[in-house]
């Protein structure tokens, strides 16, 4: 599992809910109120919005009217509606196979029954609770269909937050907890009016970057499959909730991936790929840029196919630049949430839980001591490129807050939501809501720093591989991404445990005496676990931003996050023999036929 863009990598099931900051302009329009002060002013400014209005009065009747006999009456209640507008395109081997635009609204809701102490969160009773849709609603800004439609999802909410308070009481009476957390933690009410968001018509100049994009592919005749994606994305989400907090904001974003996939005379299959995020005005690289960076990971992946392979290693790993954001997103960044884990009433679907292996580990050492890891959603722009992943208020109306996540190697804390945990009690404004309804805390804006940078990583990479005693060491510029891979995969894989870190993809030996460096492949990392980022050895003095979609949980839902960091450089790691073969095309690609 794993990532994104300035480079990056996109999967199937993209998380809808992406974070929405204003950018620069809009903040200093940006309104923040106290809305125990000023709130009915707020409200009365905007008496044209249908949609808010709607909201504001199905939610007062419904904290009022919805009760049955004997039943607990909710305490707790958040409308989130989204619209979307977007724009998707996407061409093989030089032609359009799609183009089309879509205009979608999606409704979430948050009702809680019980008290704070103990309500129907965080219960999972079977699969209808694990994944849990989004709903729809009408496109058009009806305020009669609207509240019927919040009528509905609103009393099958309360009927099945009854149901599973009432499943989740019986499952603590035979399972009962070693120690008792509540269920959410207060949050004072904040009212913020942002913007909507609105993406300008661009979809003839993207067809034909697109299918110009595909047609640069053809040019390498190794390949035996390629496609170019584009999206382009609108969204505006209006929230409310009963304890007072609102919130308008909105954010355009555009994406674009490349990716293709070739095979070595072994059978290894290698499967490259680039990808883009960018926010706003800004756009992915286009034409002569995008031709350039196509041309070298399509002749990247075409070396790689020819290398030789190699069988074992053992020794220092240097993470250049993407691979550096790969390696923190999948051993830091995905192992930081969600810090308090749902109650499975089934053993299978625990096992297939999310299981972040650095929760368990606050006011313990991490990383090296020369490390210190800070999260800023409130940063919007660094040397110049805007930050994919910030906002101002997170998904349950929390403003957000800078953390220091690791000061010296030592883990401090963690992001987090309205769900407490025994350690952390109370909101950081870092919610997200996912596609099934799960509100997950995550990290927005990493900026990862050292106080030791080394000017030459390569030159420590030589000196430490002579240290070790080998004749060479190892550079990686890019892992794989498992999405990609099985898009292309013609077999199915052989069962494998989850691993911590993907295969490296685009490697390199460099020589300890001389420098120089070869191409390999055909290695996959062993025994991976969080104790590798302890094993950080240095790390380069020149970091760079990298804008990722970064994945959540086993049915890979994605968000945006931005990682700017330095490279990397693990003094030992251990490497073997990836097993994975497919059989060979038995006639060549007809796109090369003479």
């Amino acid at each position: 599992m794993r990532m994104k863009t300035q480079l990056g990598r996109t999967r199937n099931m993209m998380c809808e809910s992406a974070p929405h900051r204003l950018p620069l302009a809009g903040r200093a329009a940006t309104v923040i109120l106290s809305v125990a002060l000023l709130a009915p002013v707020v409200l009365a400014q905007t008496p044209d919005d249908i949609v808010f209005h709607a909201m504001k009065d199905e939610m007062g009747r419904s904290m009022q009217d919805l009760r049955l006999e004997q039943m607990s009456t909710p305490y707790f209640l958040s409308y989130r509606i989204q619209d979307v507008d977007e724009t998707t395109i996407e061409a093989r081997y030089g032609a359009l196979t799609q183009t089309g635009e879509t205009r979608d609204r999606f409704f979430s809701i948050d009702l809680r029954v019980g008290s704070p102490d103990l309500d129907n969160s965080g219960f999972i009773g079977g699969w209808q609770d694990a994944f849990r849709r989004r709903e729809n609603l009408p496109d058009e800004n009806d305020y009669r269909s609207l509240r019927h439609d919040l009528w509905l999802y609103t009393d099958r909410a309360y009927k099945n937050a009854l149901e599973n308070l009432s499943r989740k009481n019986a499952y603590l009476q035979v399972h009962p907890p070693q120690e008792t957390i509540p269920d959410f933690s207060p949050a004072p009410p904040f009212v913020s009016a942002g913007r909507p968001g609105d993406l300008a018509p661009d979809r003839p100049a993207w067809e034909r970057e697109v299918e110009a994009a595909a047609e640069v592919l053809a040019e390498f005749t190794a390949l035996q499959d390629w496609k170019v994606s584009y999206s382009g994305r609108a969204s505006t989400v209006r929230y409310l909730n009963s304890e007072g907090s609102r919130h308008l904001k909105g954010l355009e974003t555009r994406r674009l991936e490349v990716t293709a996939t070739t095979q070595a005379a072994d059978g290894q299959r290698l499967s490259g790929f680039l990808a883009y995020a960018a926010r706003d005005a800004d756009l992915p690289p286009t034409s002569a840029a995008l031709a350039t960076d196509i041309r070298k990971m399509a002749g990247d992946l075409q070396a790689m196919a020819a290398a030789p392979r190699l069988d074992e290693y053992a020794g220092p790993v240097l993470f250049d630049g993407f691979a550096a954001a790969q390696f923190l997103s999948q051993l830091f960044a995905e192992q930081l949430t969600p810090p308090r884990k749902s109650i499975y009433a089934e053993d299978w679907m625990a096992q297939n839980a999310p299981d972040p292996k650095l929760v368990g580990r606050l006011q313990r050492r991490v990383l090296p001591d020369f490390v210190t890891v800070e999260d800023d959603p409130t940063r919007d722009i660094w040397n110049g490129v805007r930050l994919a992943g910030s906002l101002a208020v997170d998904d349950e109306g929390v403003p957000c807050r800078p953390l220091t996540l690791v000061e010296k190697g030592r883990l401090l804390t963690l992001p987090m939501s309205r769900t407490p945990t025994a350690k952390l009690r109370e909101s950081n404004g870092h919610a997200r809501v996912m596609v099934n309804q799960w509100i997950v805390p995550t990290p927005s804006n990493l900026f990862v720093r050292t106080s030791q940078p080394r000017a030459d990583l390569i030159q420590e990479l030589r000196r430490m591989a002579r240290e070790f005693g080998n004749e060479y060491g190892l550079l990686v510029t890019r892992l794989e991404d498992p999405s990609v891979s099985a898009a292309y995969r013609w077999n199915e894989p052989m069962p494998q445990p989850p691993e911590l870190l993907t295969a490296p993809l685009f490697v390199y030996k460099v020589y300890a005496n001389d420098g120089r460096m070869e191409p390999v492949r055909g290695l996959v990392f062993e025994e991976v676990s969080i104790r590798t980022l302890r094993d950080i050895g240095a790390m380069g003095k020149e970091a760079a931003v990298y804008n990722l979609t970064q994945p959540f949980g086993p049915m890979d839902f994605r968000y945006l996050l931005s990682i700017v960091t330095p490279s990397v450089l693990v003094e030992e790691m251990e490497l073997k023999a990836n097993p994975e073969r497919e059989p060979l095309a038995v006639s060549g690609n007809p796109m090369f036929a003479k």
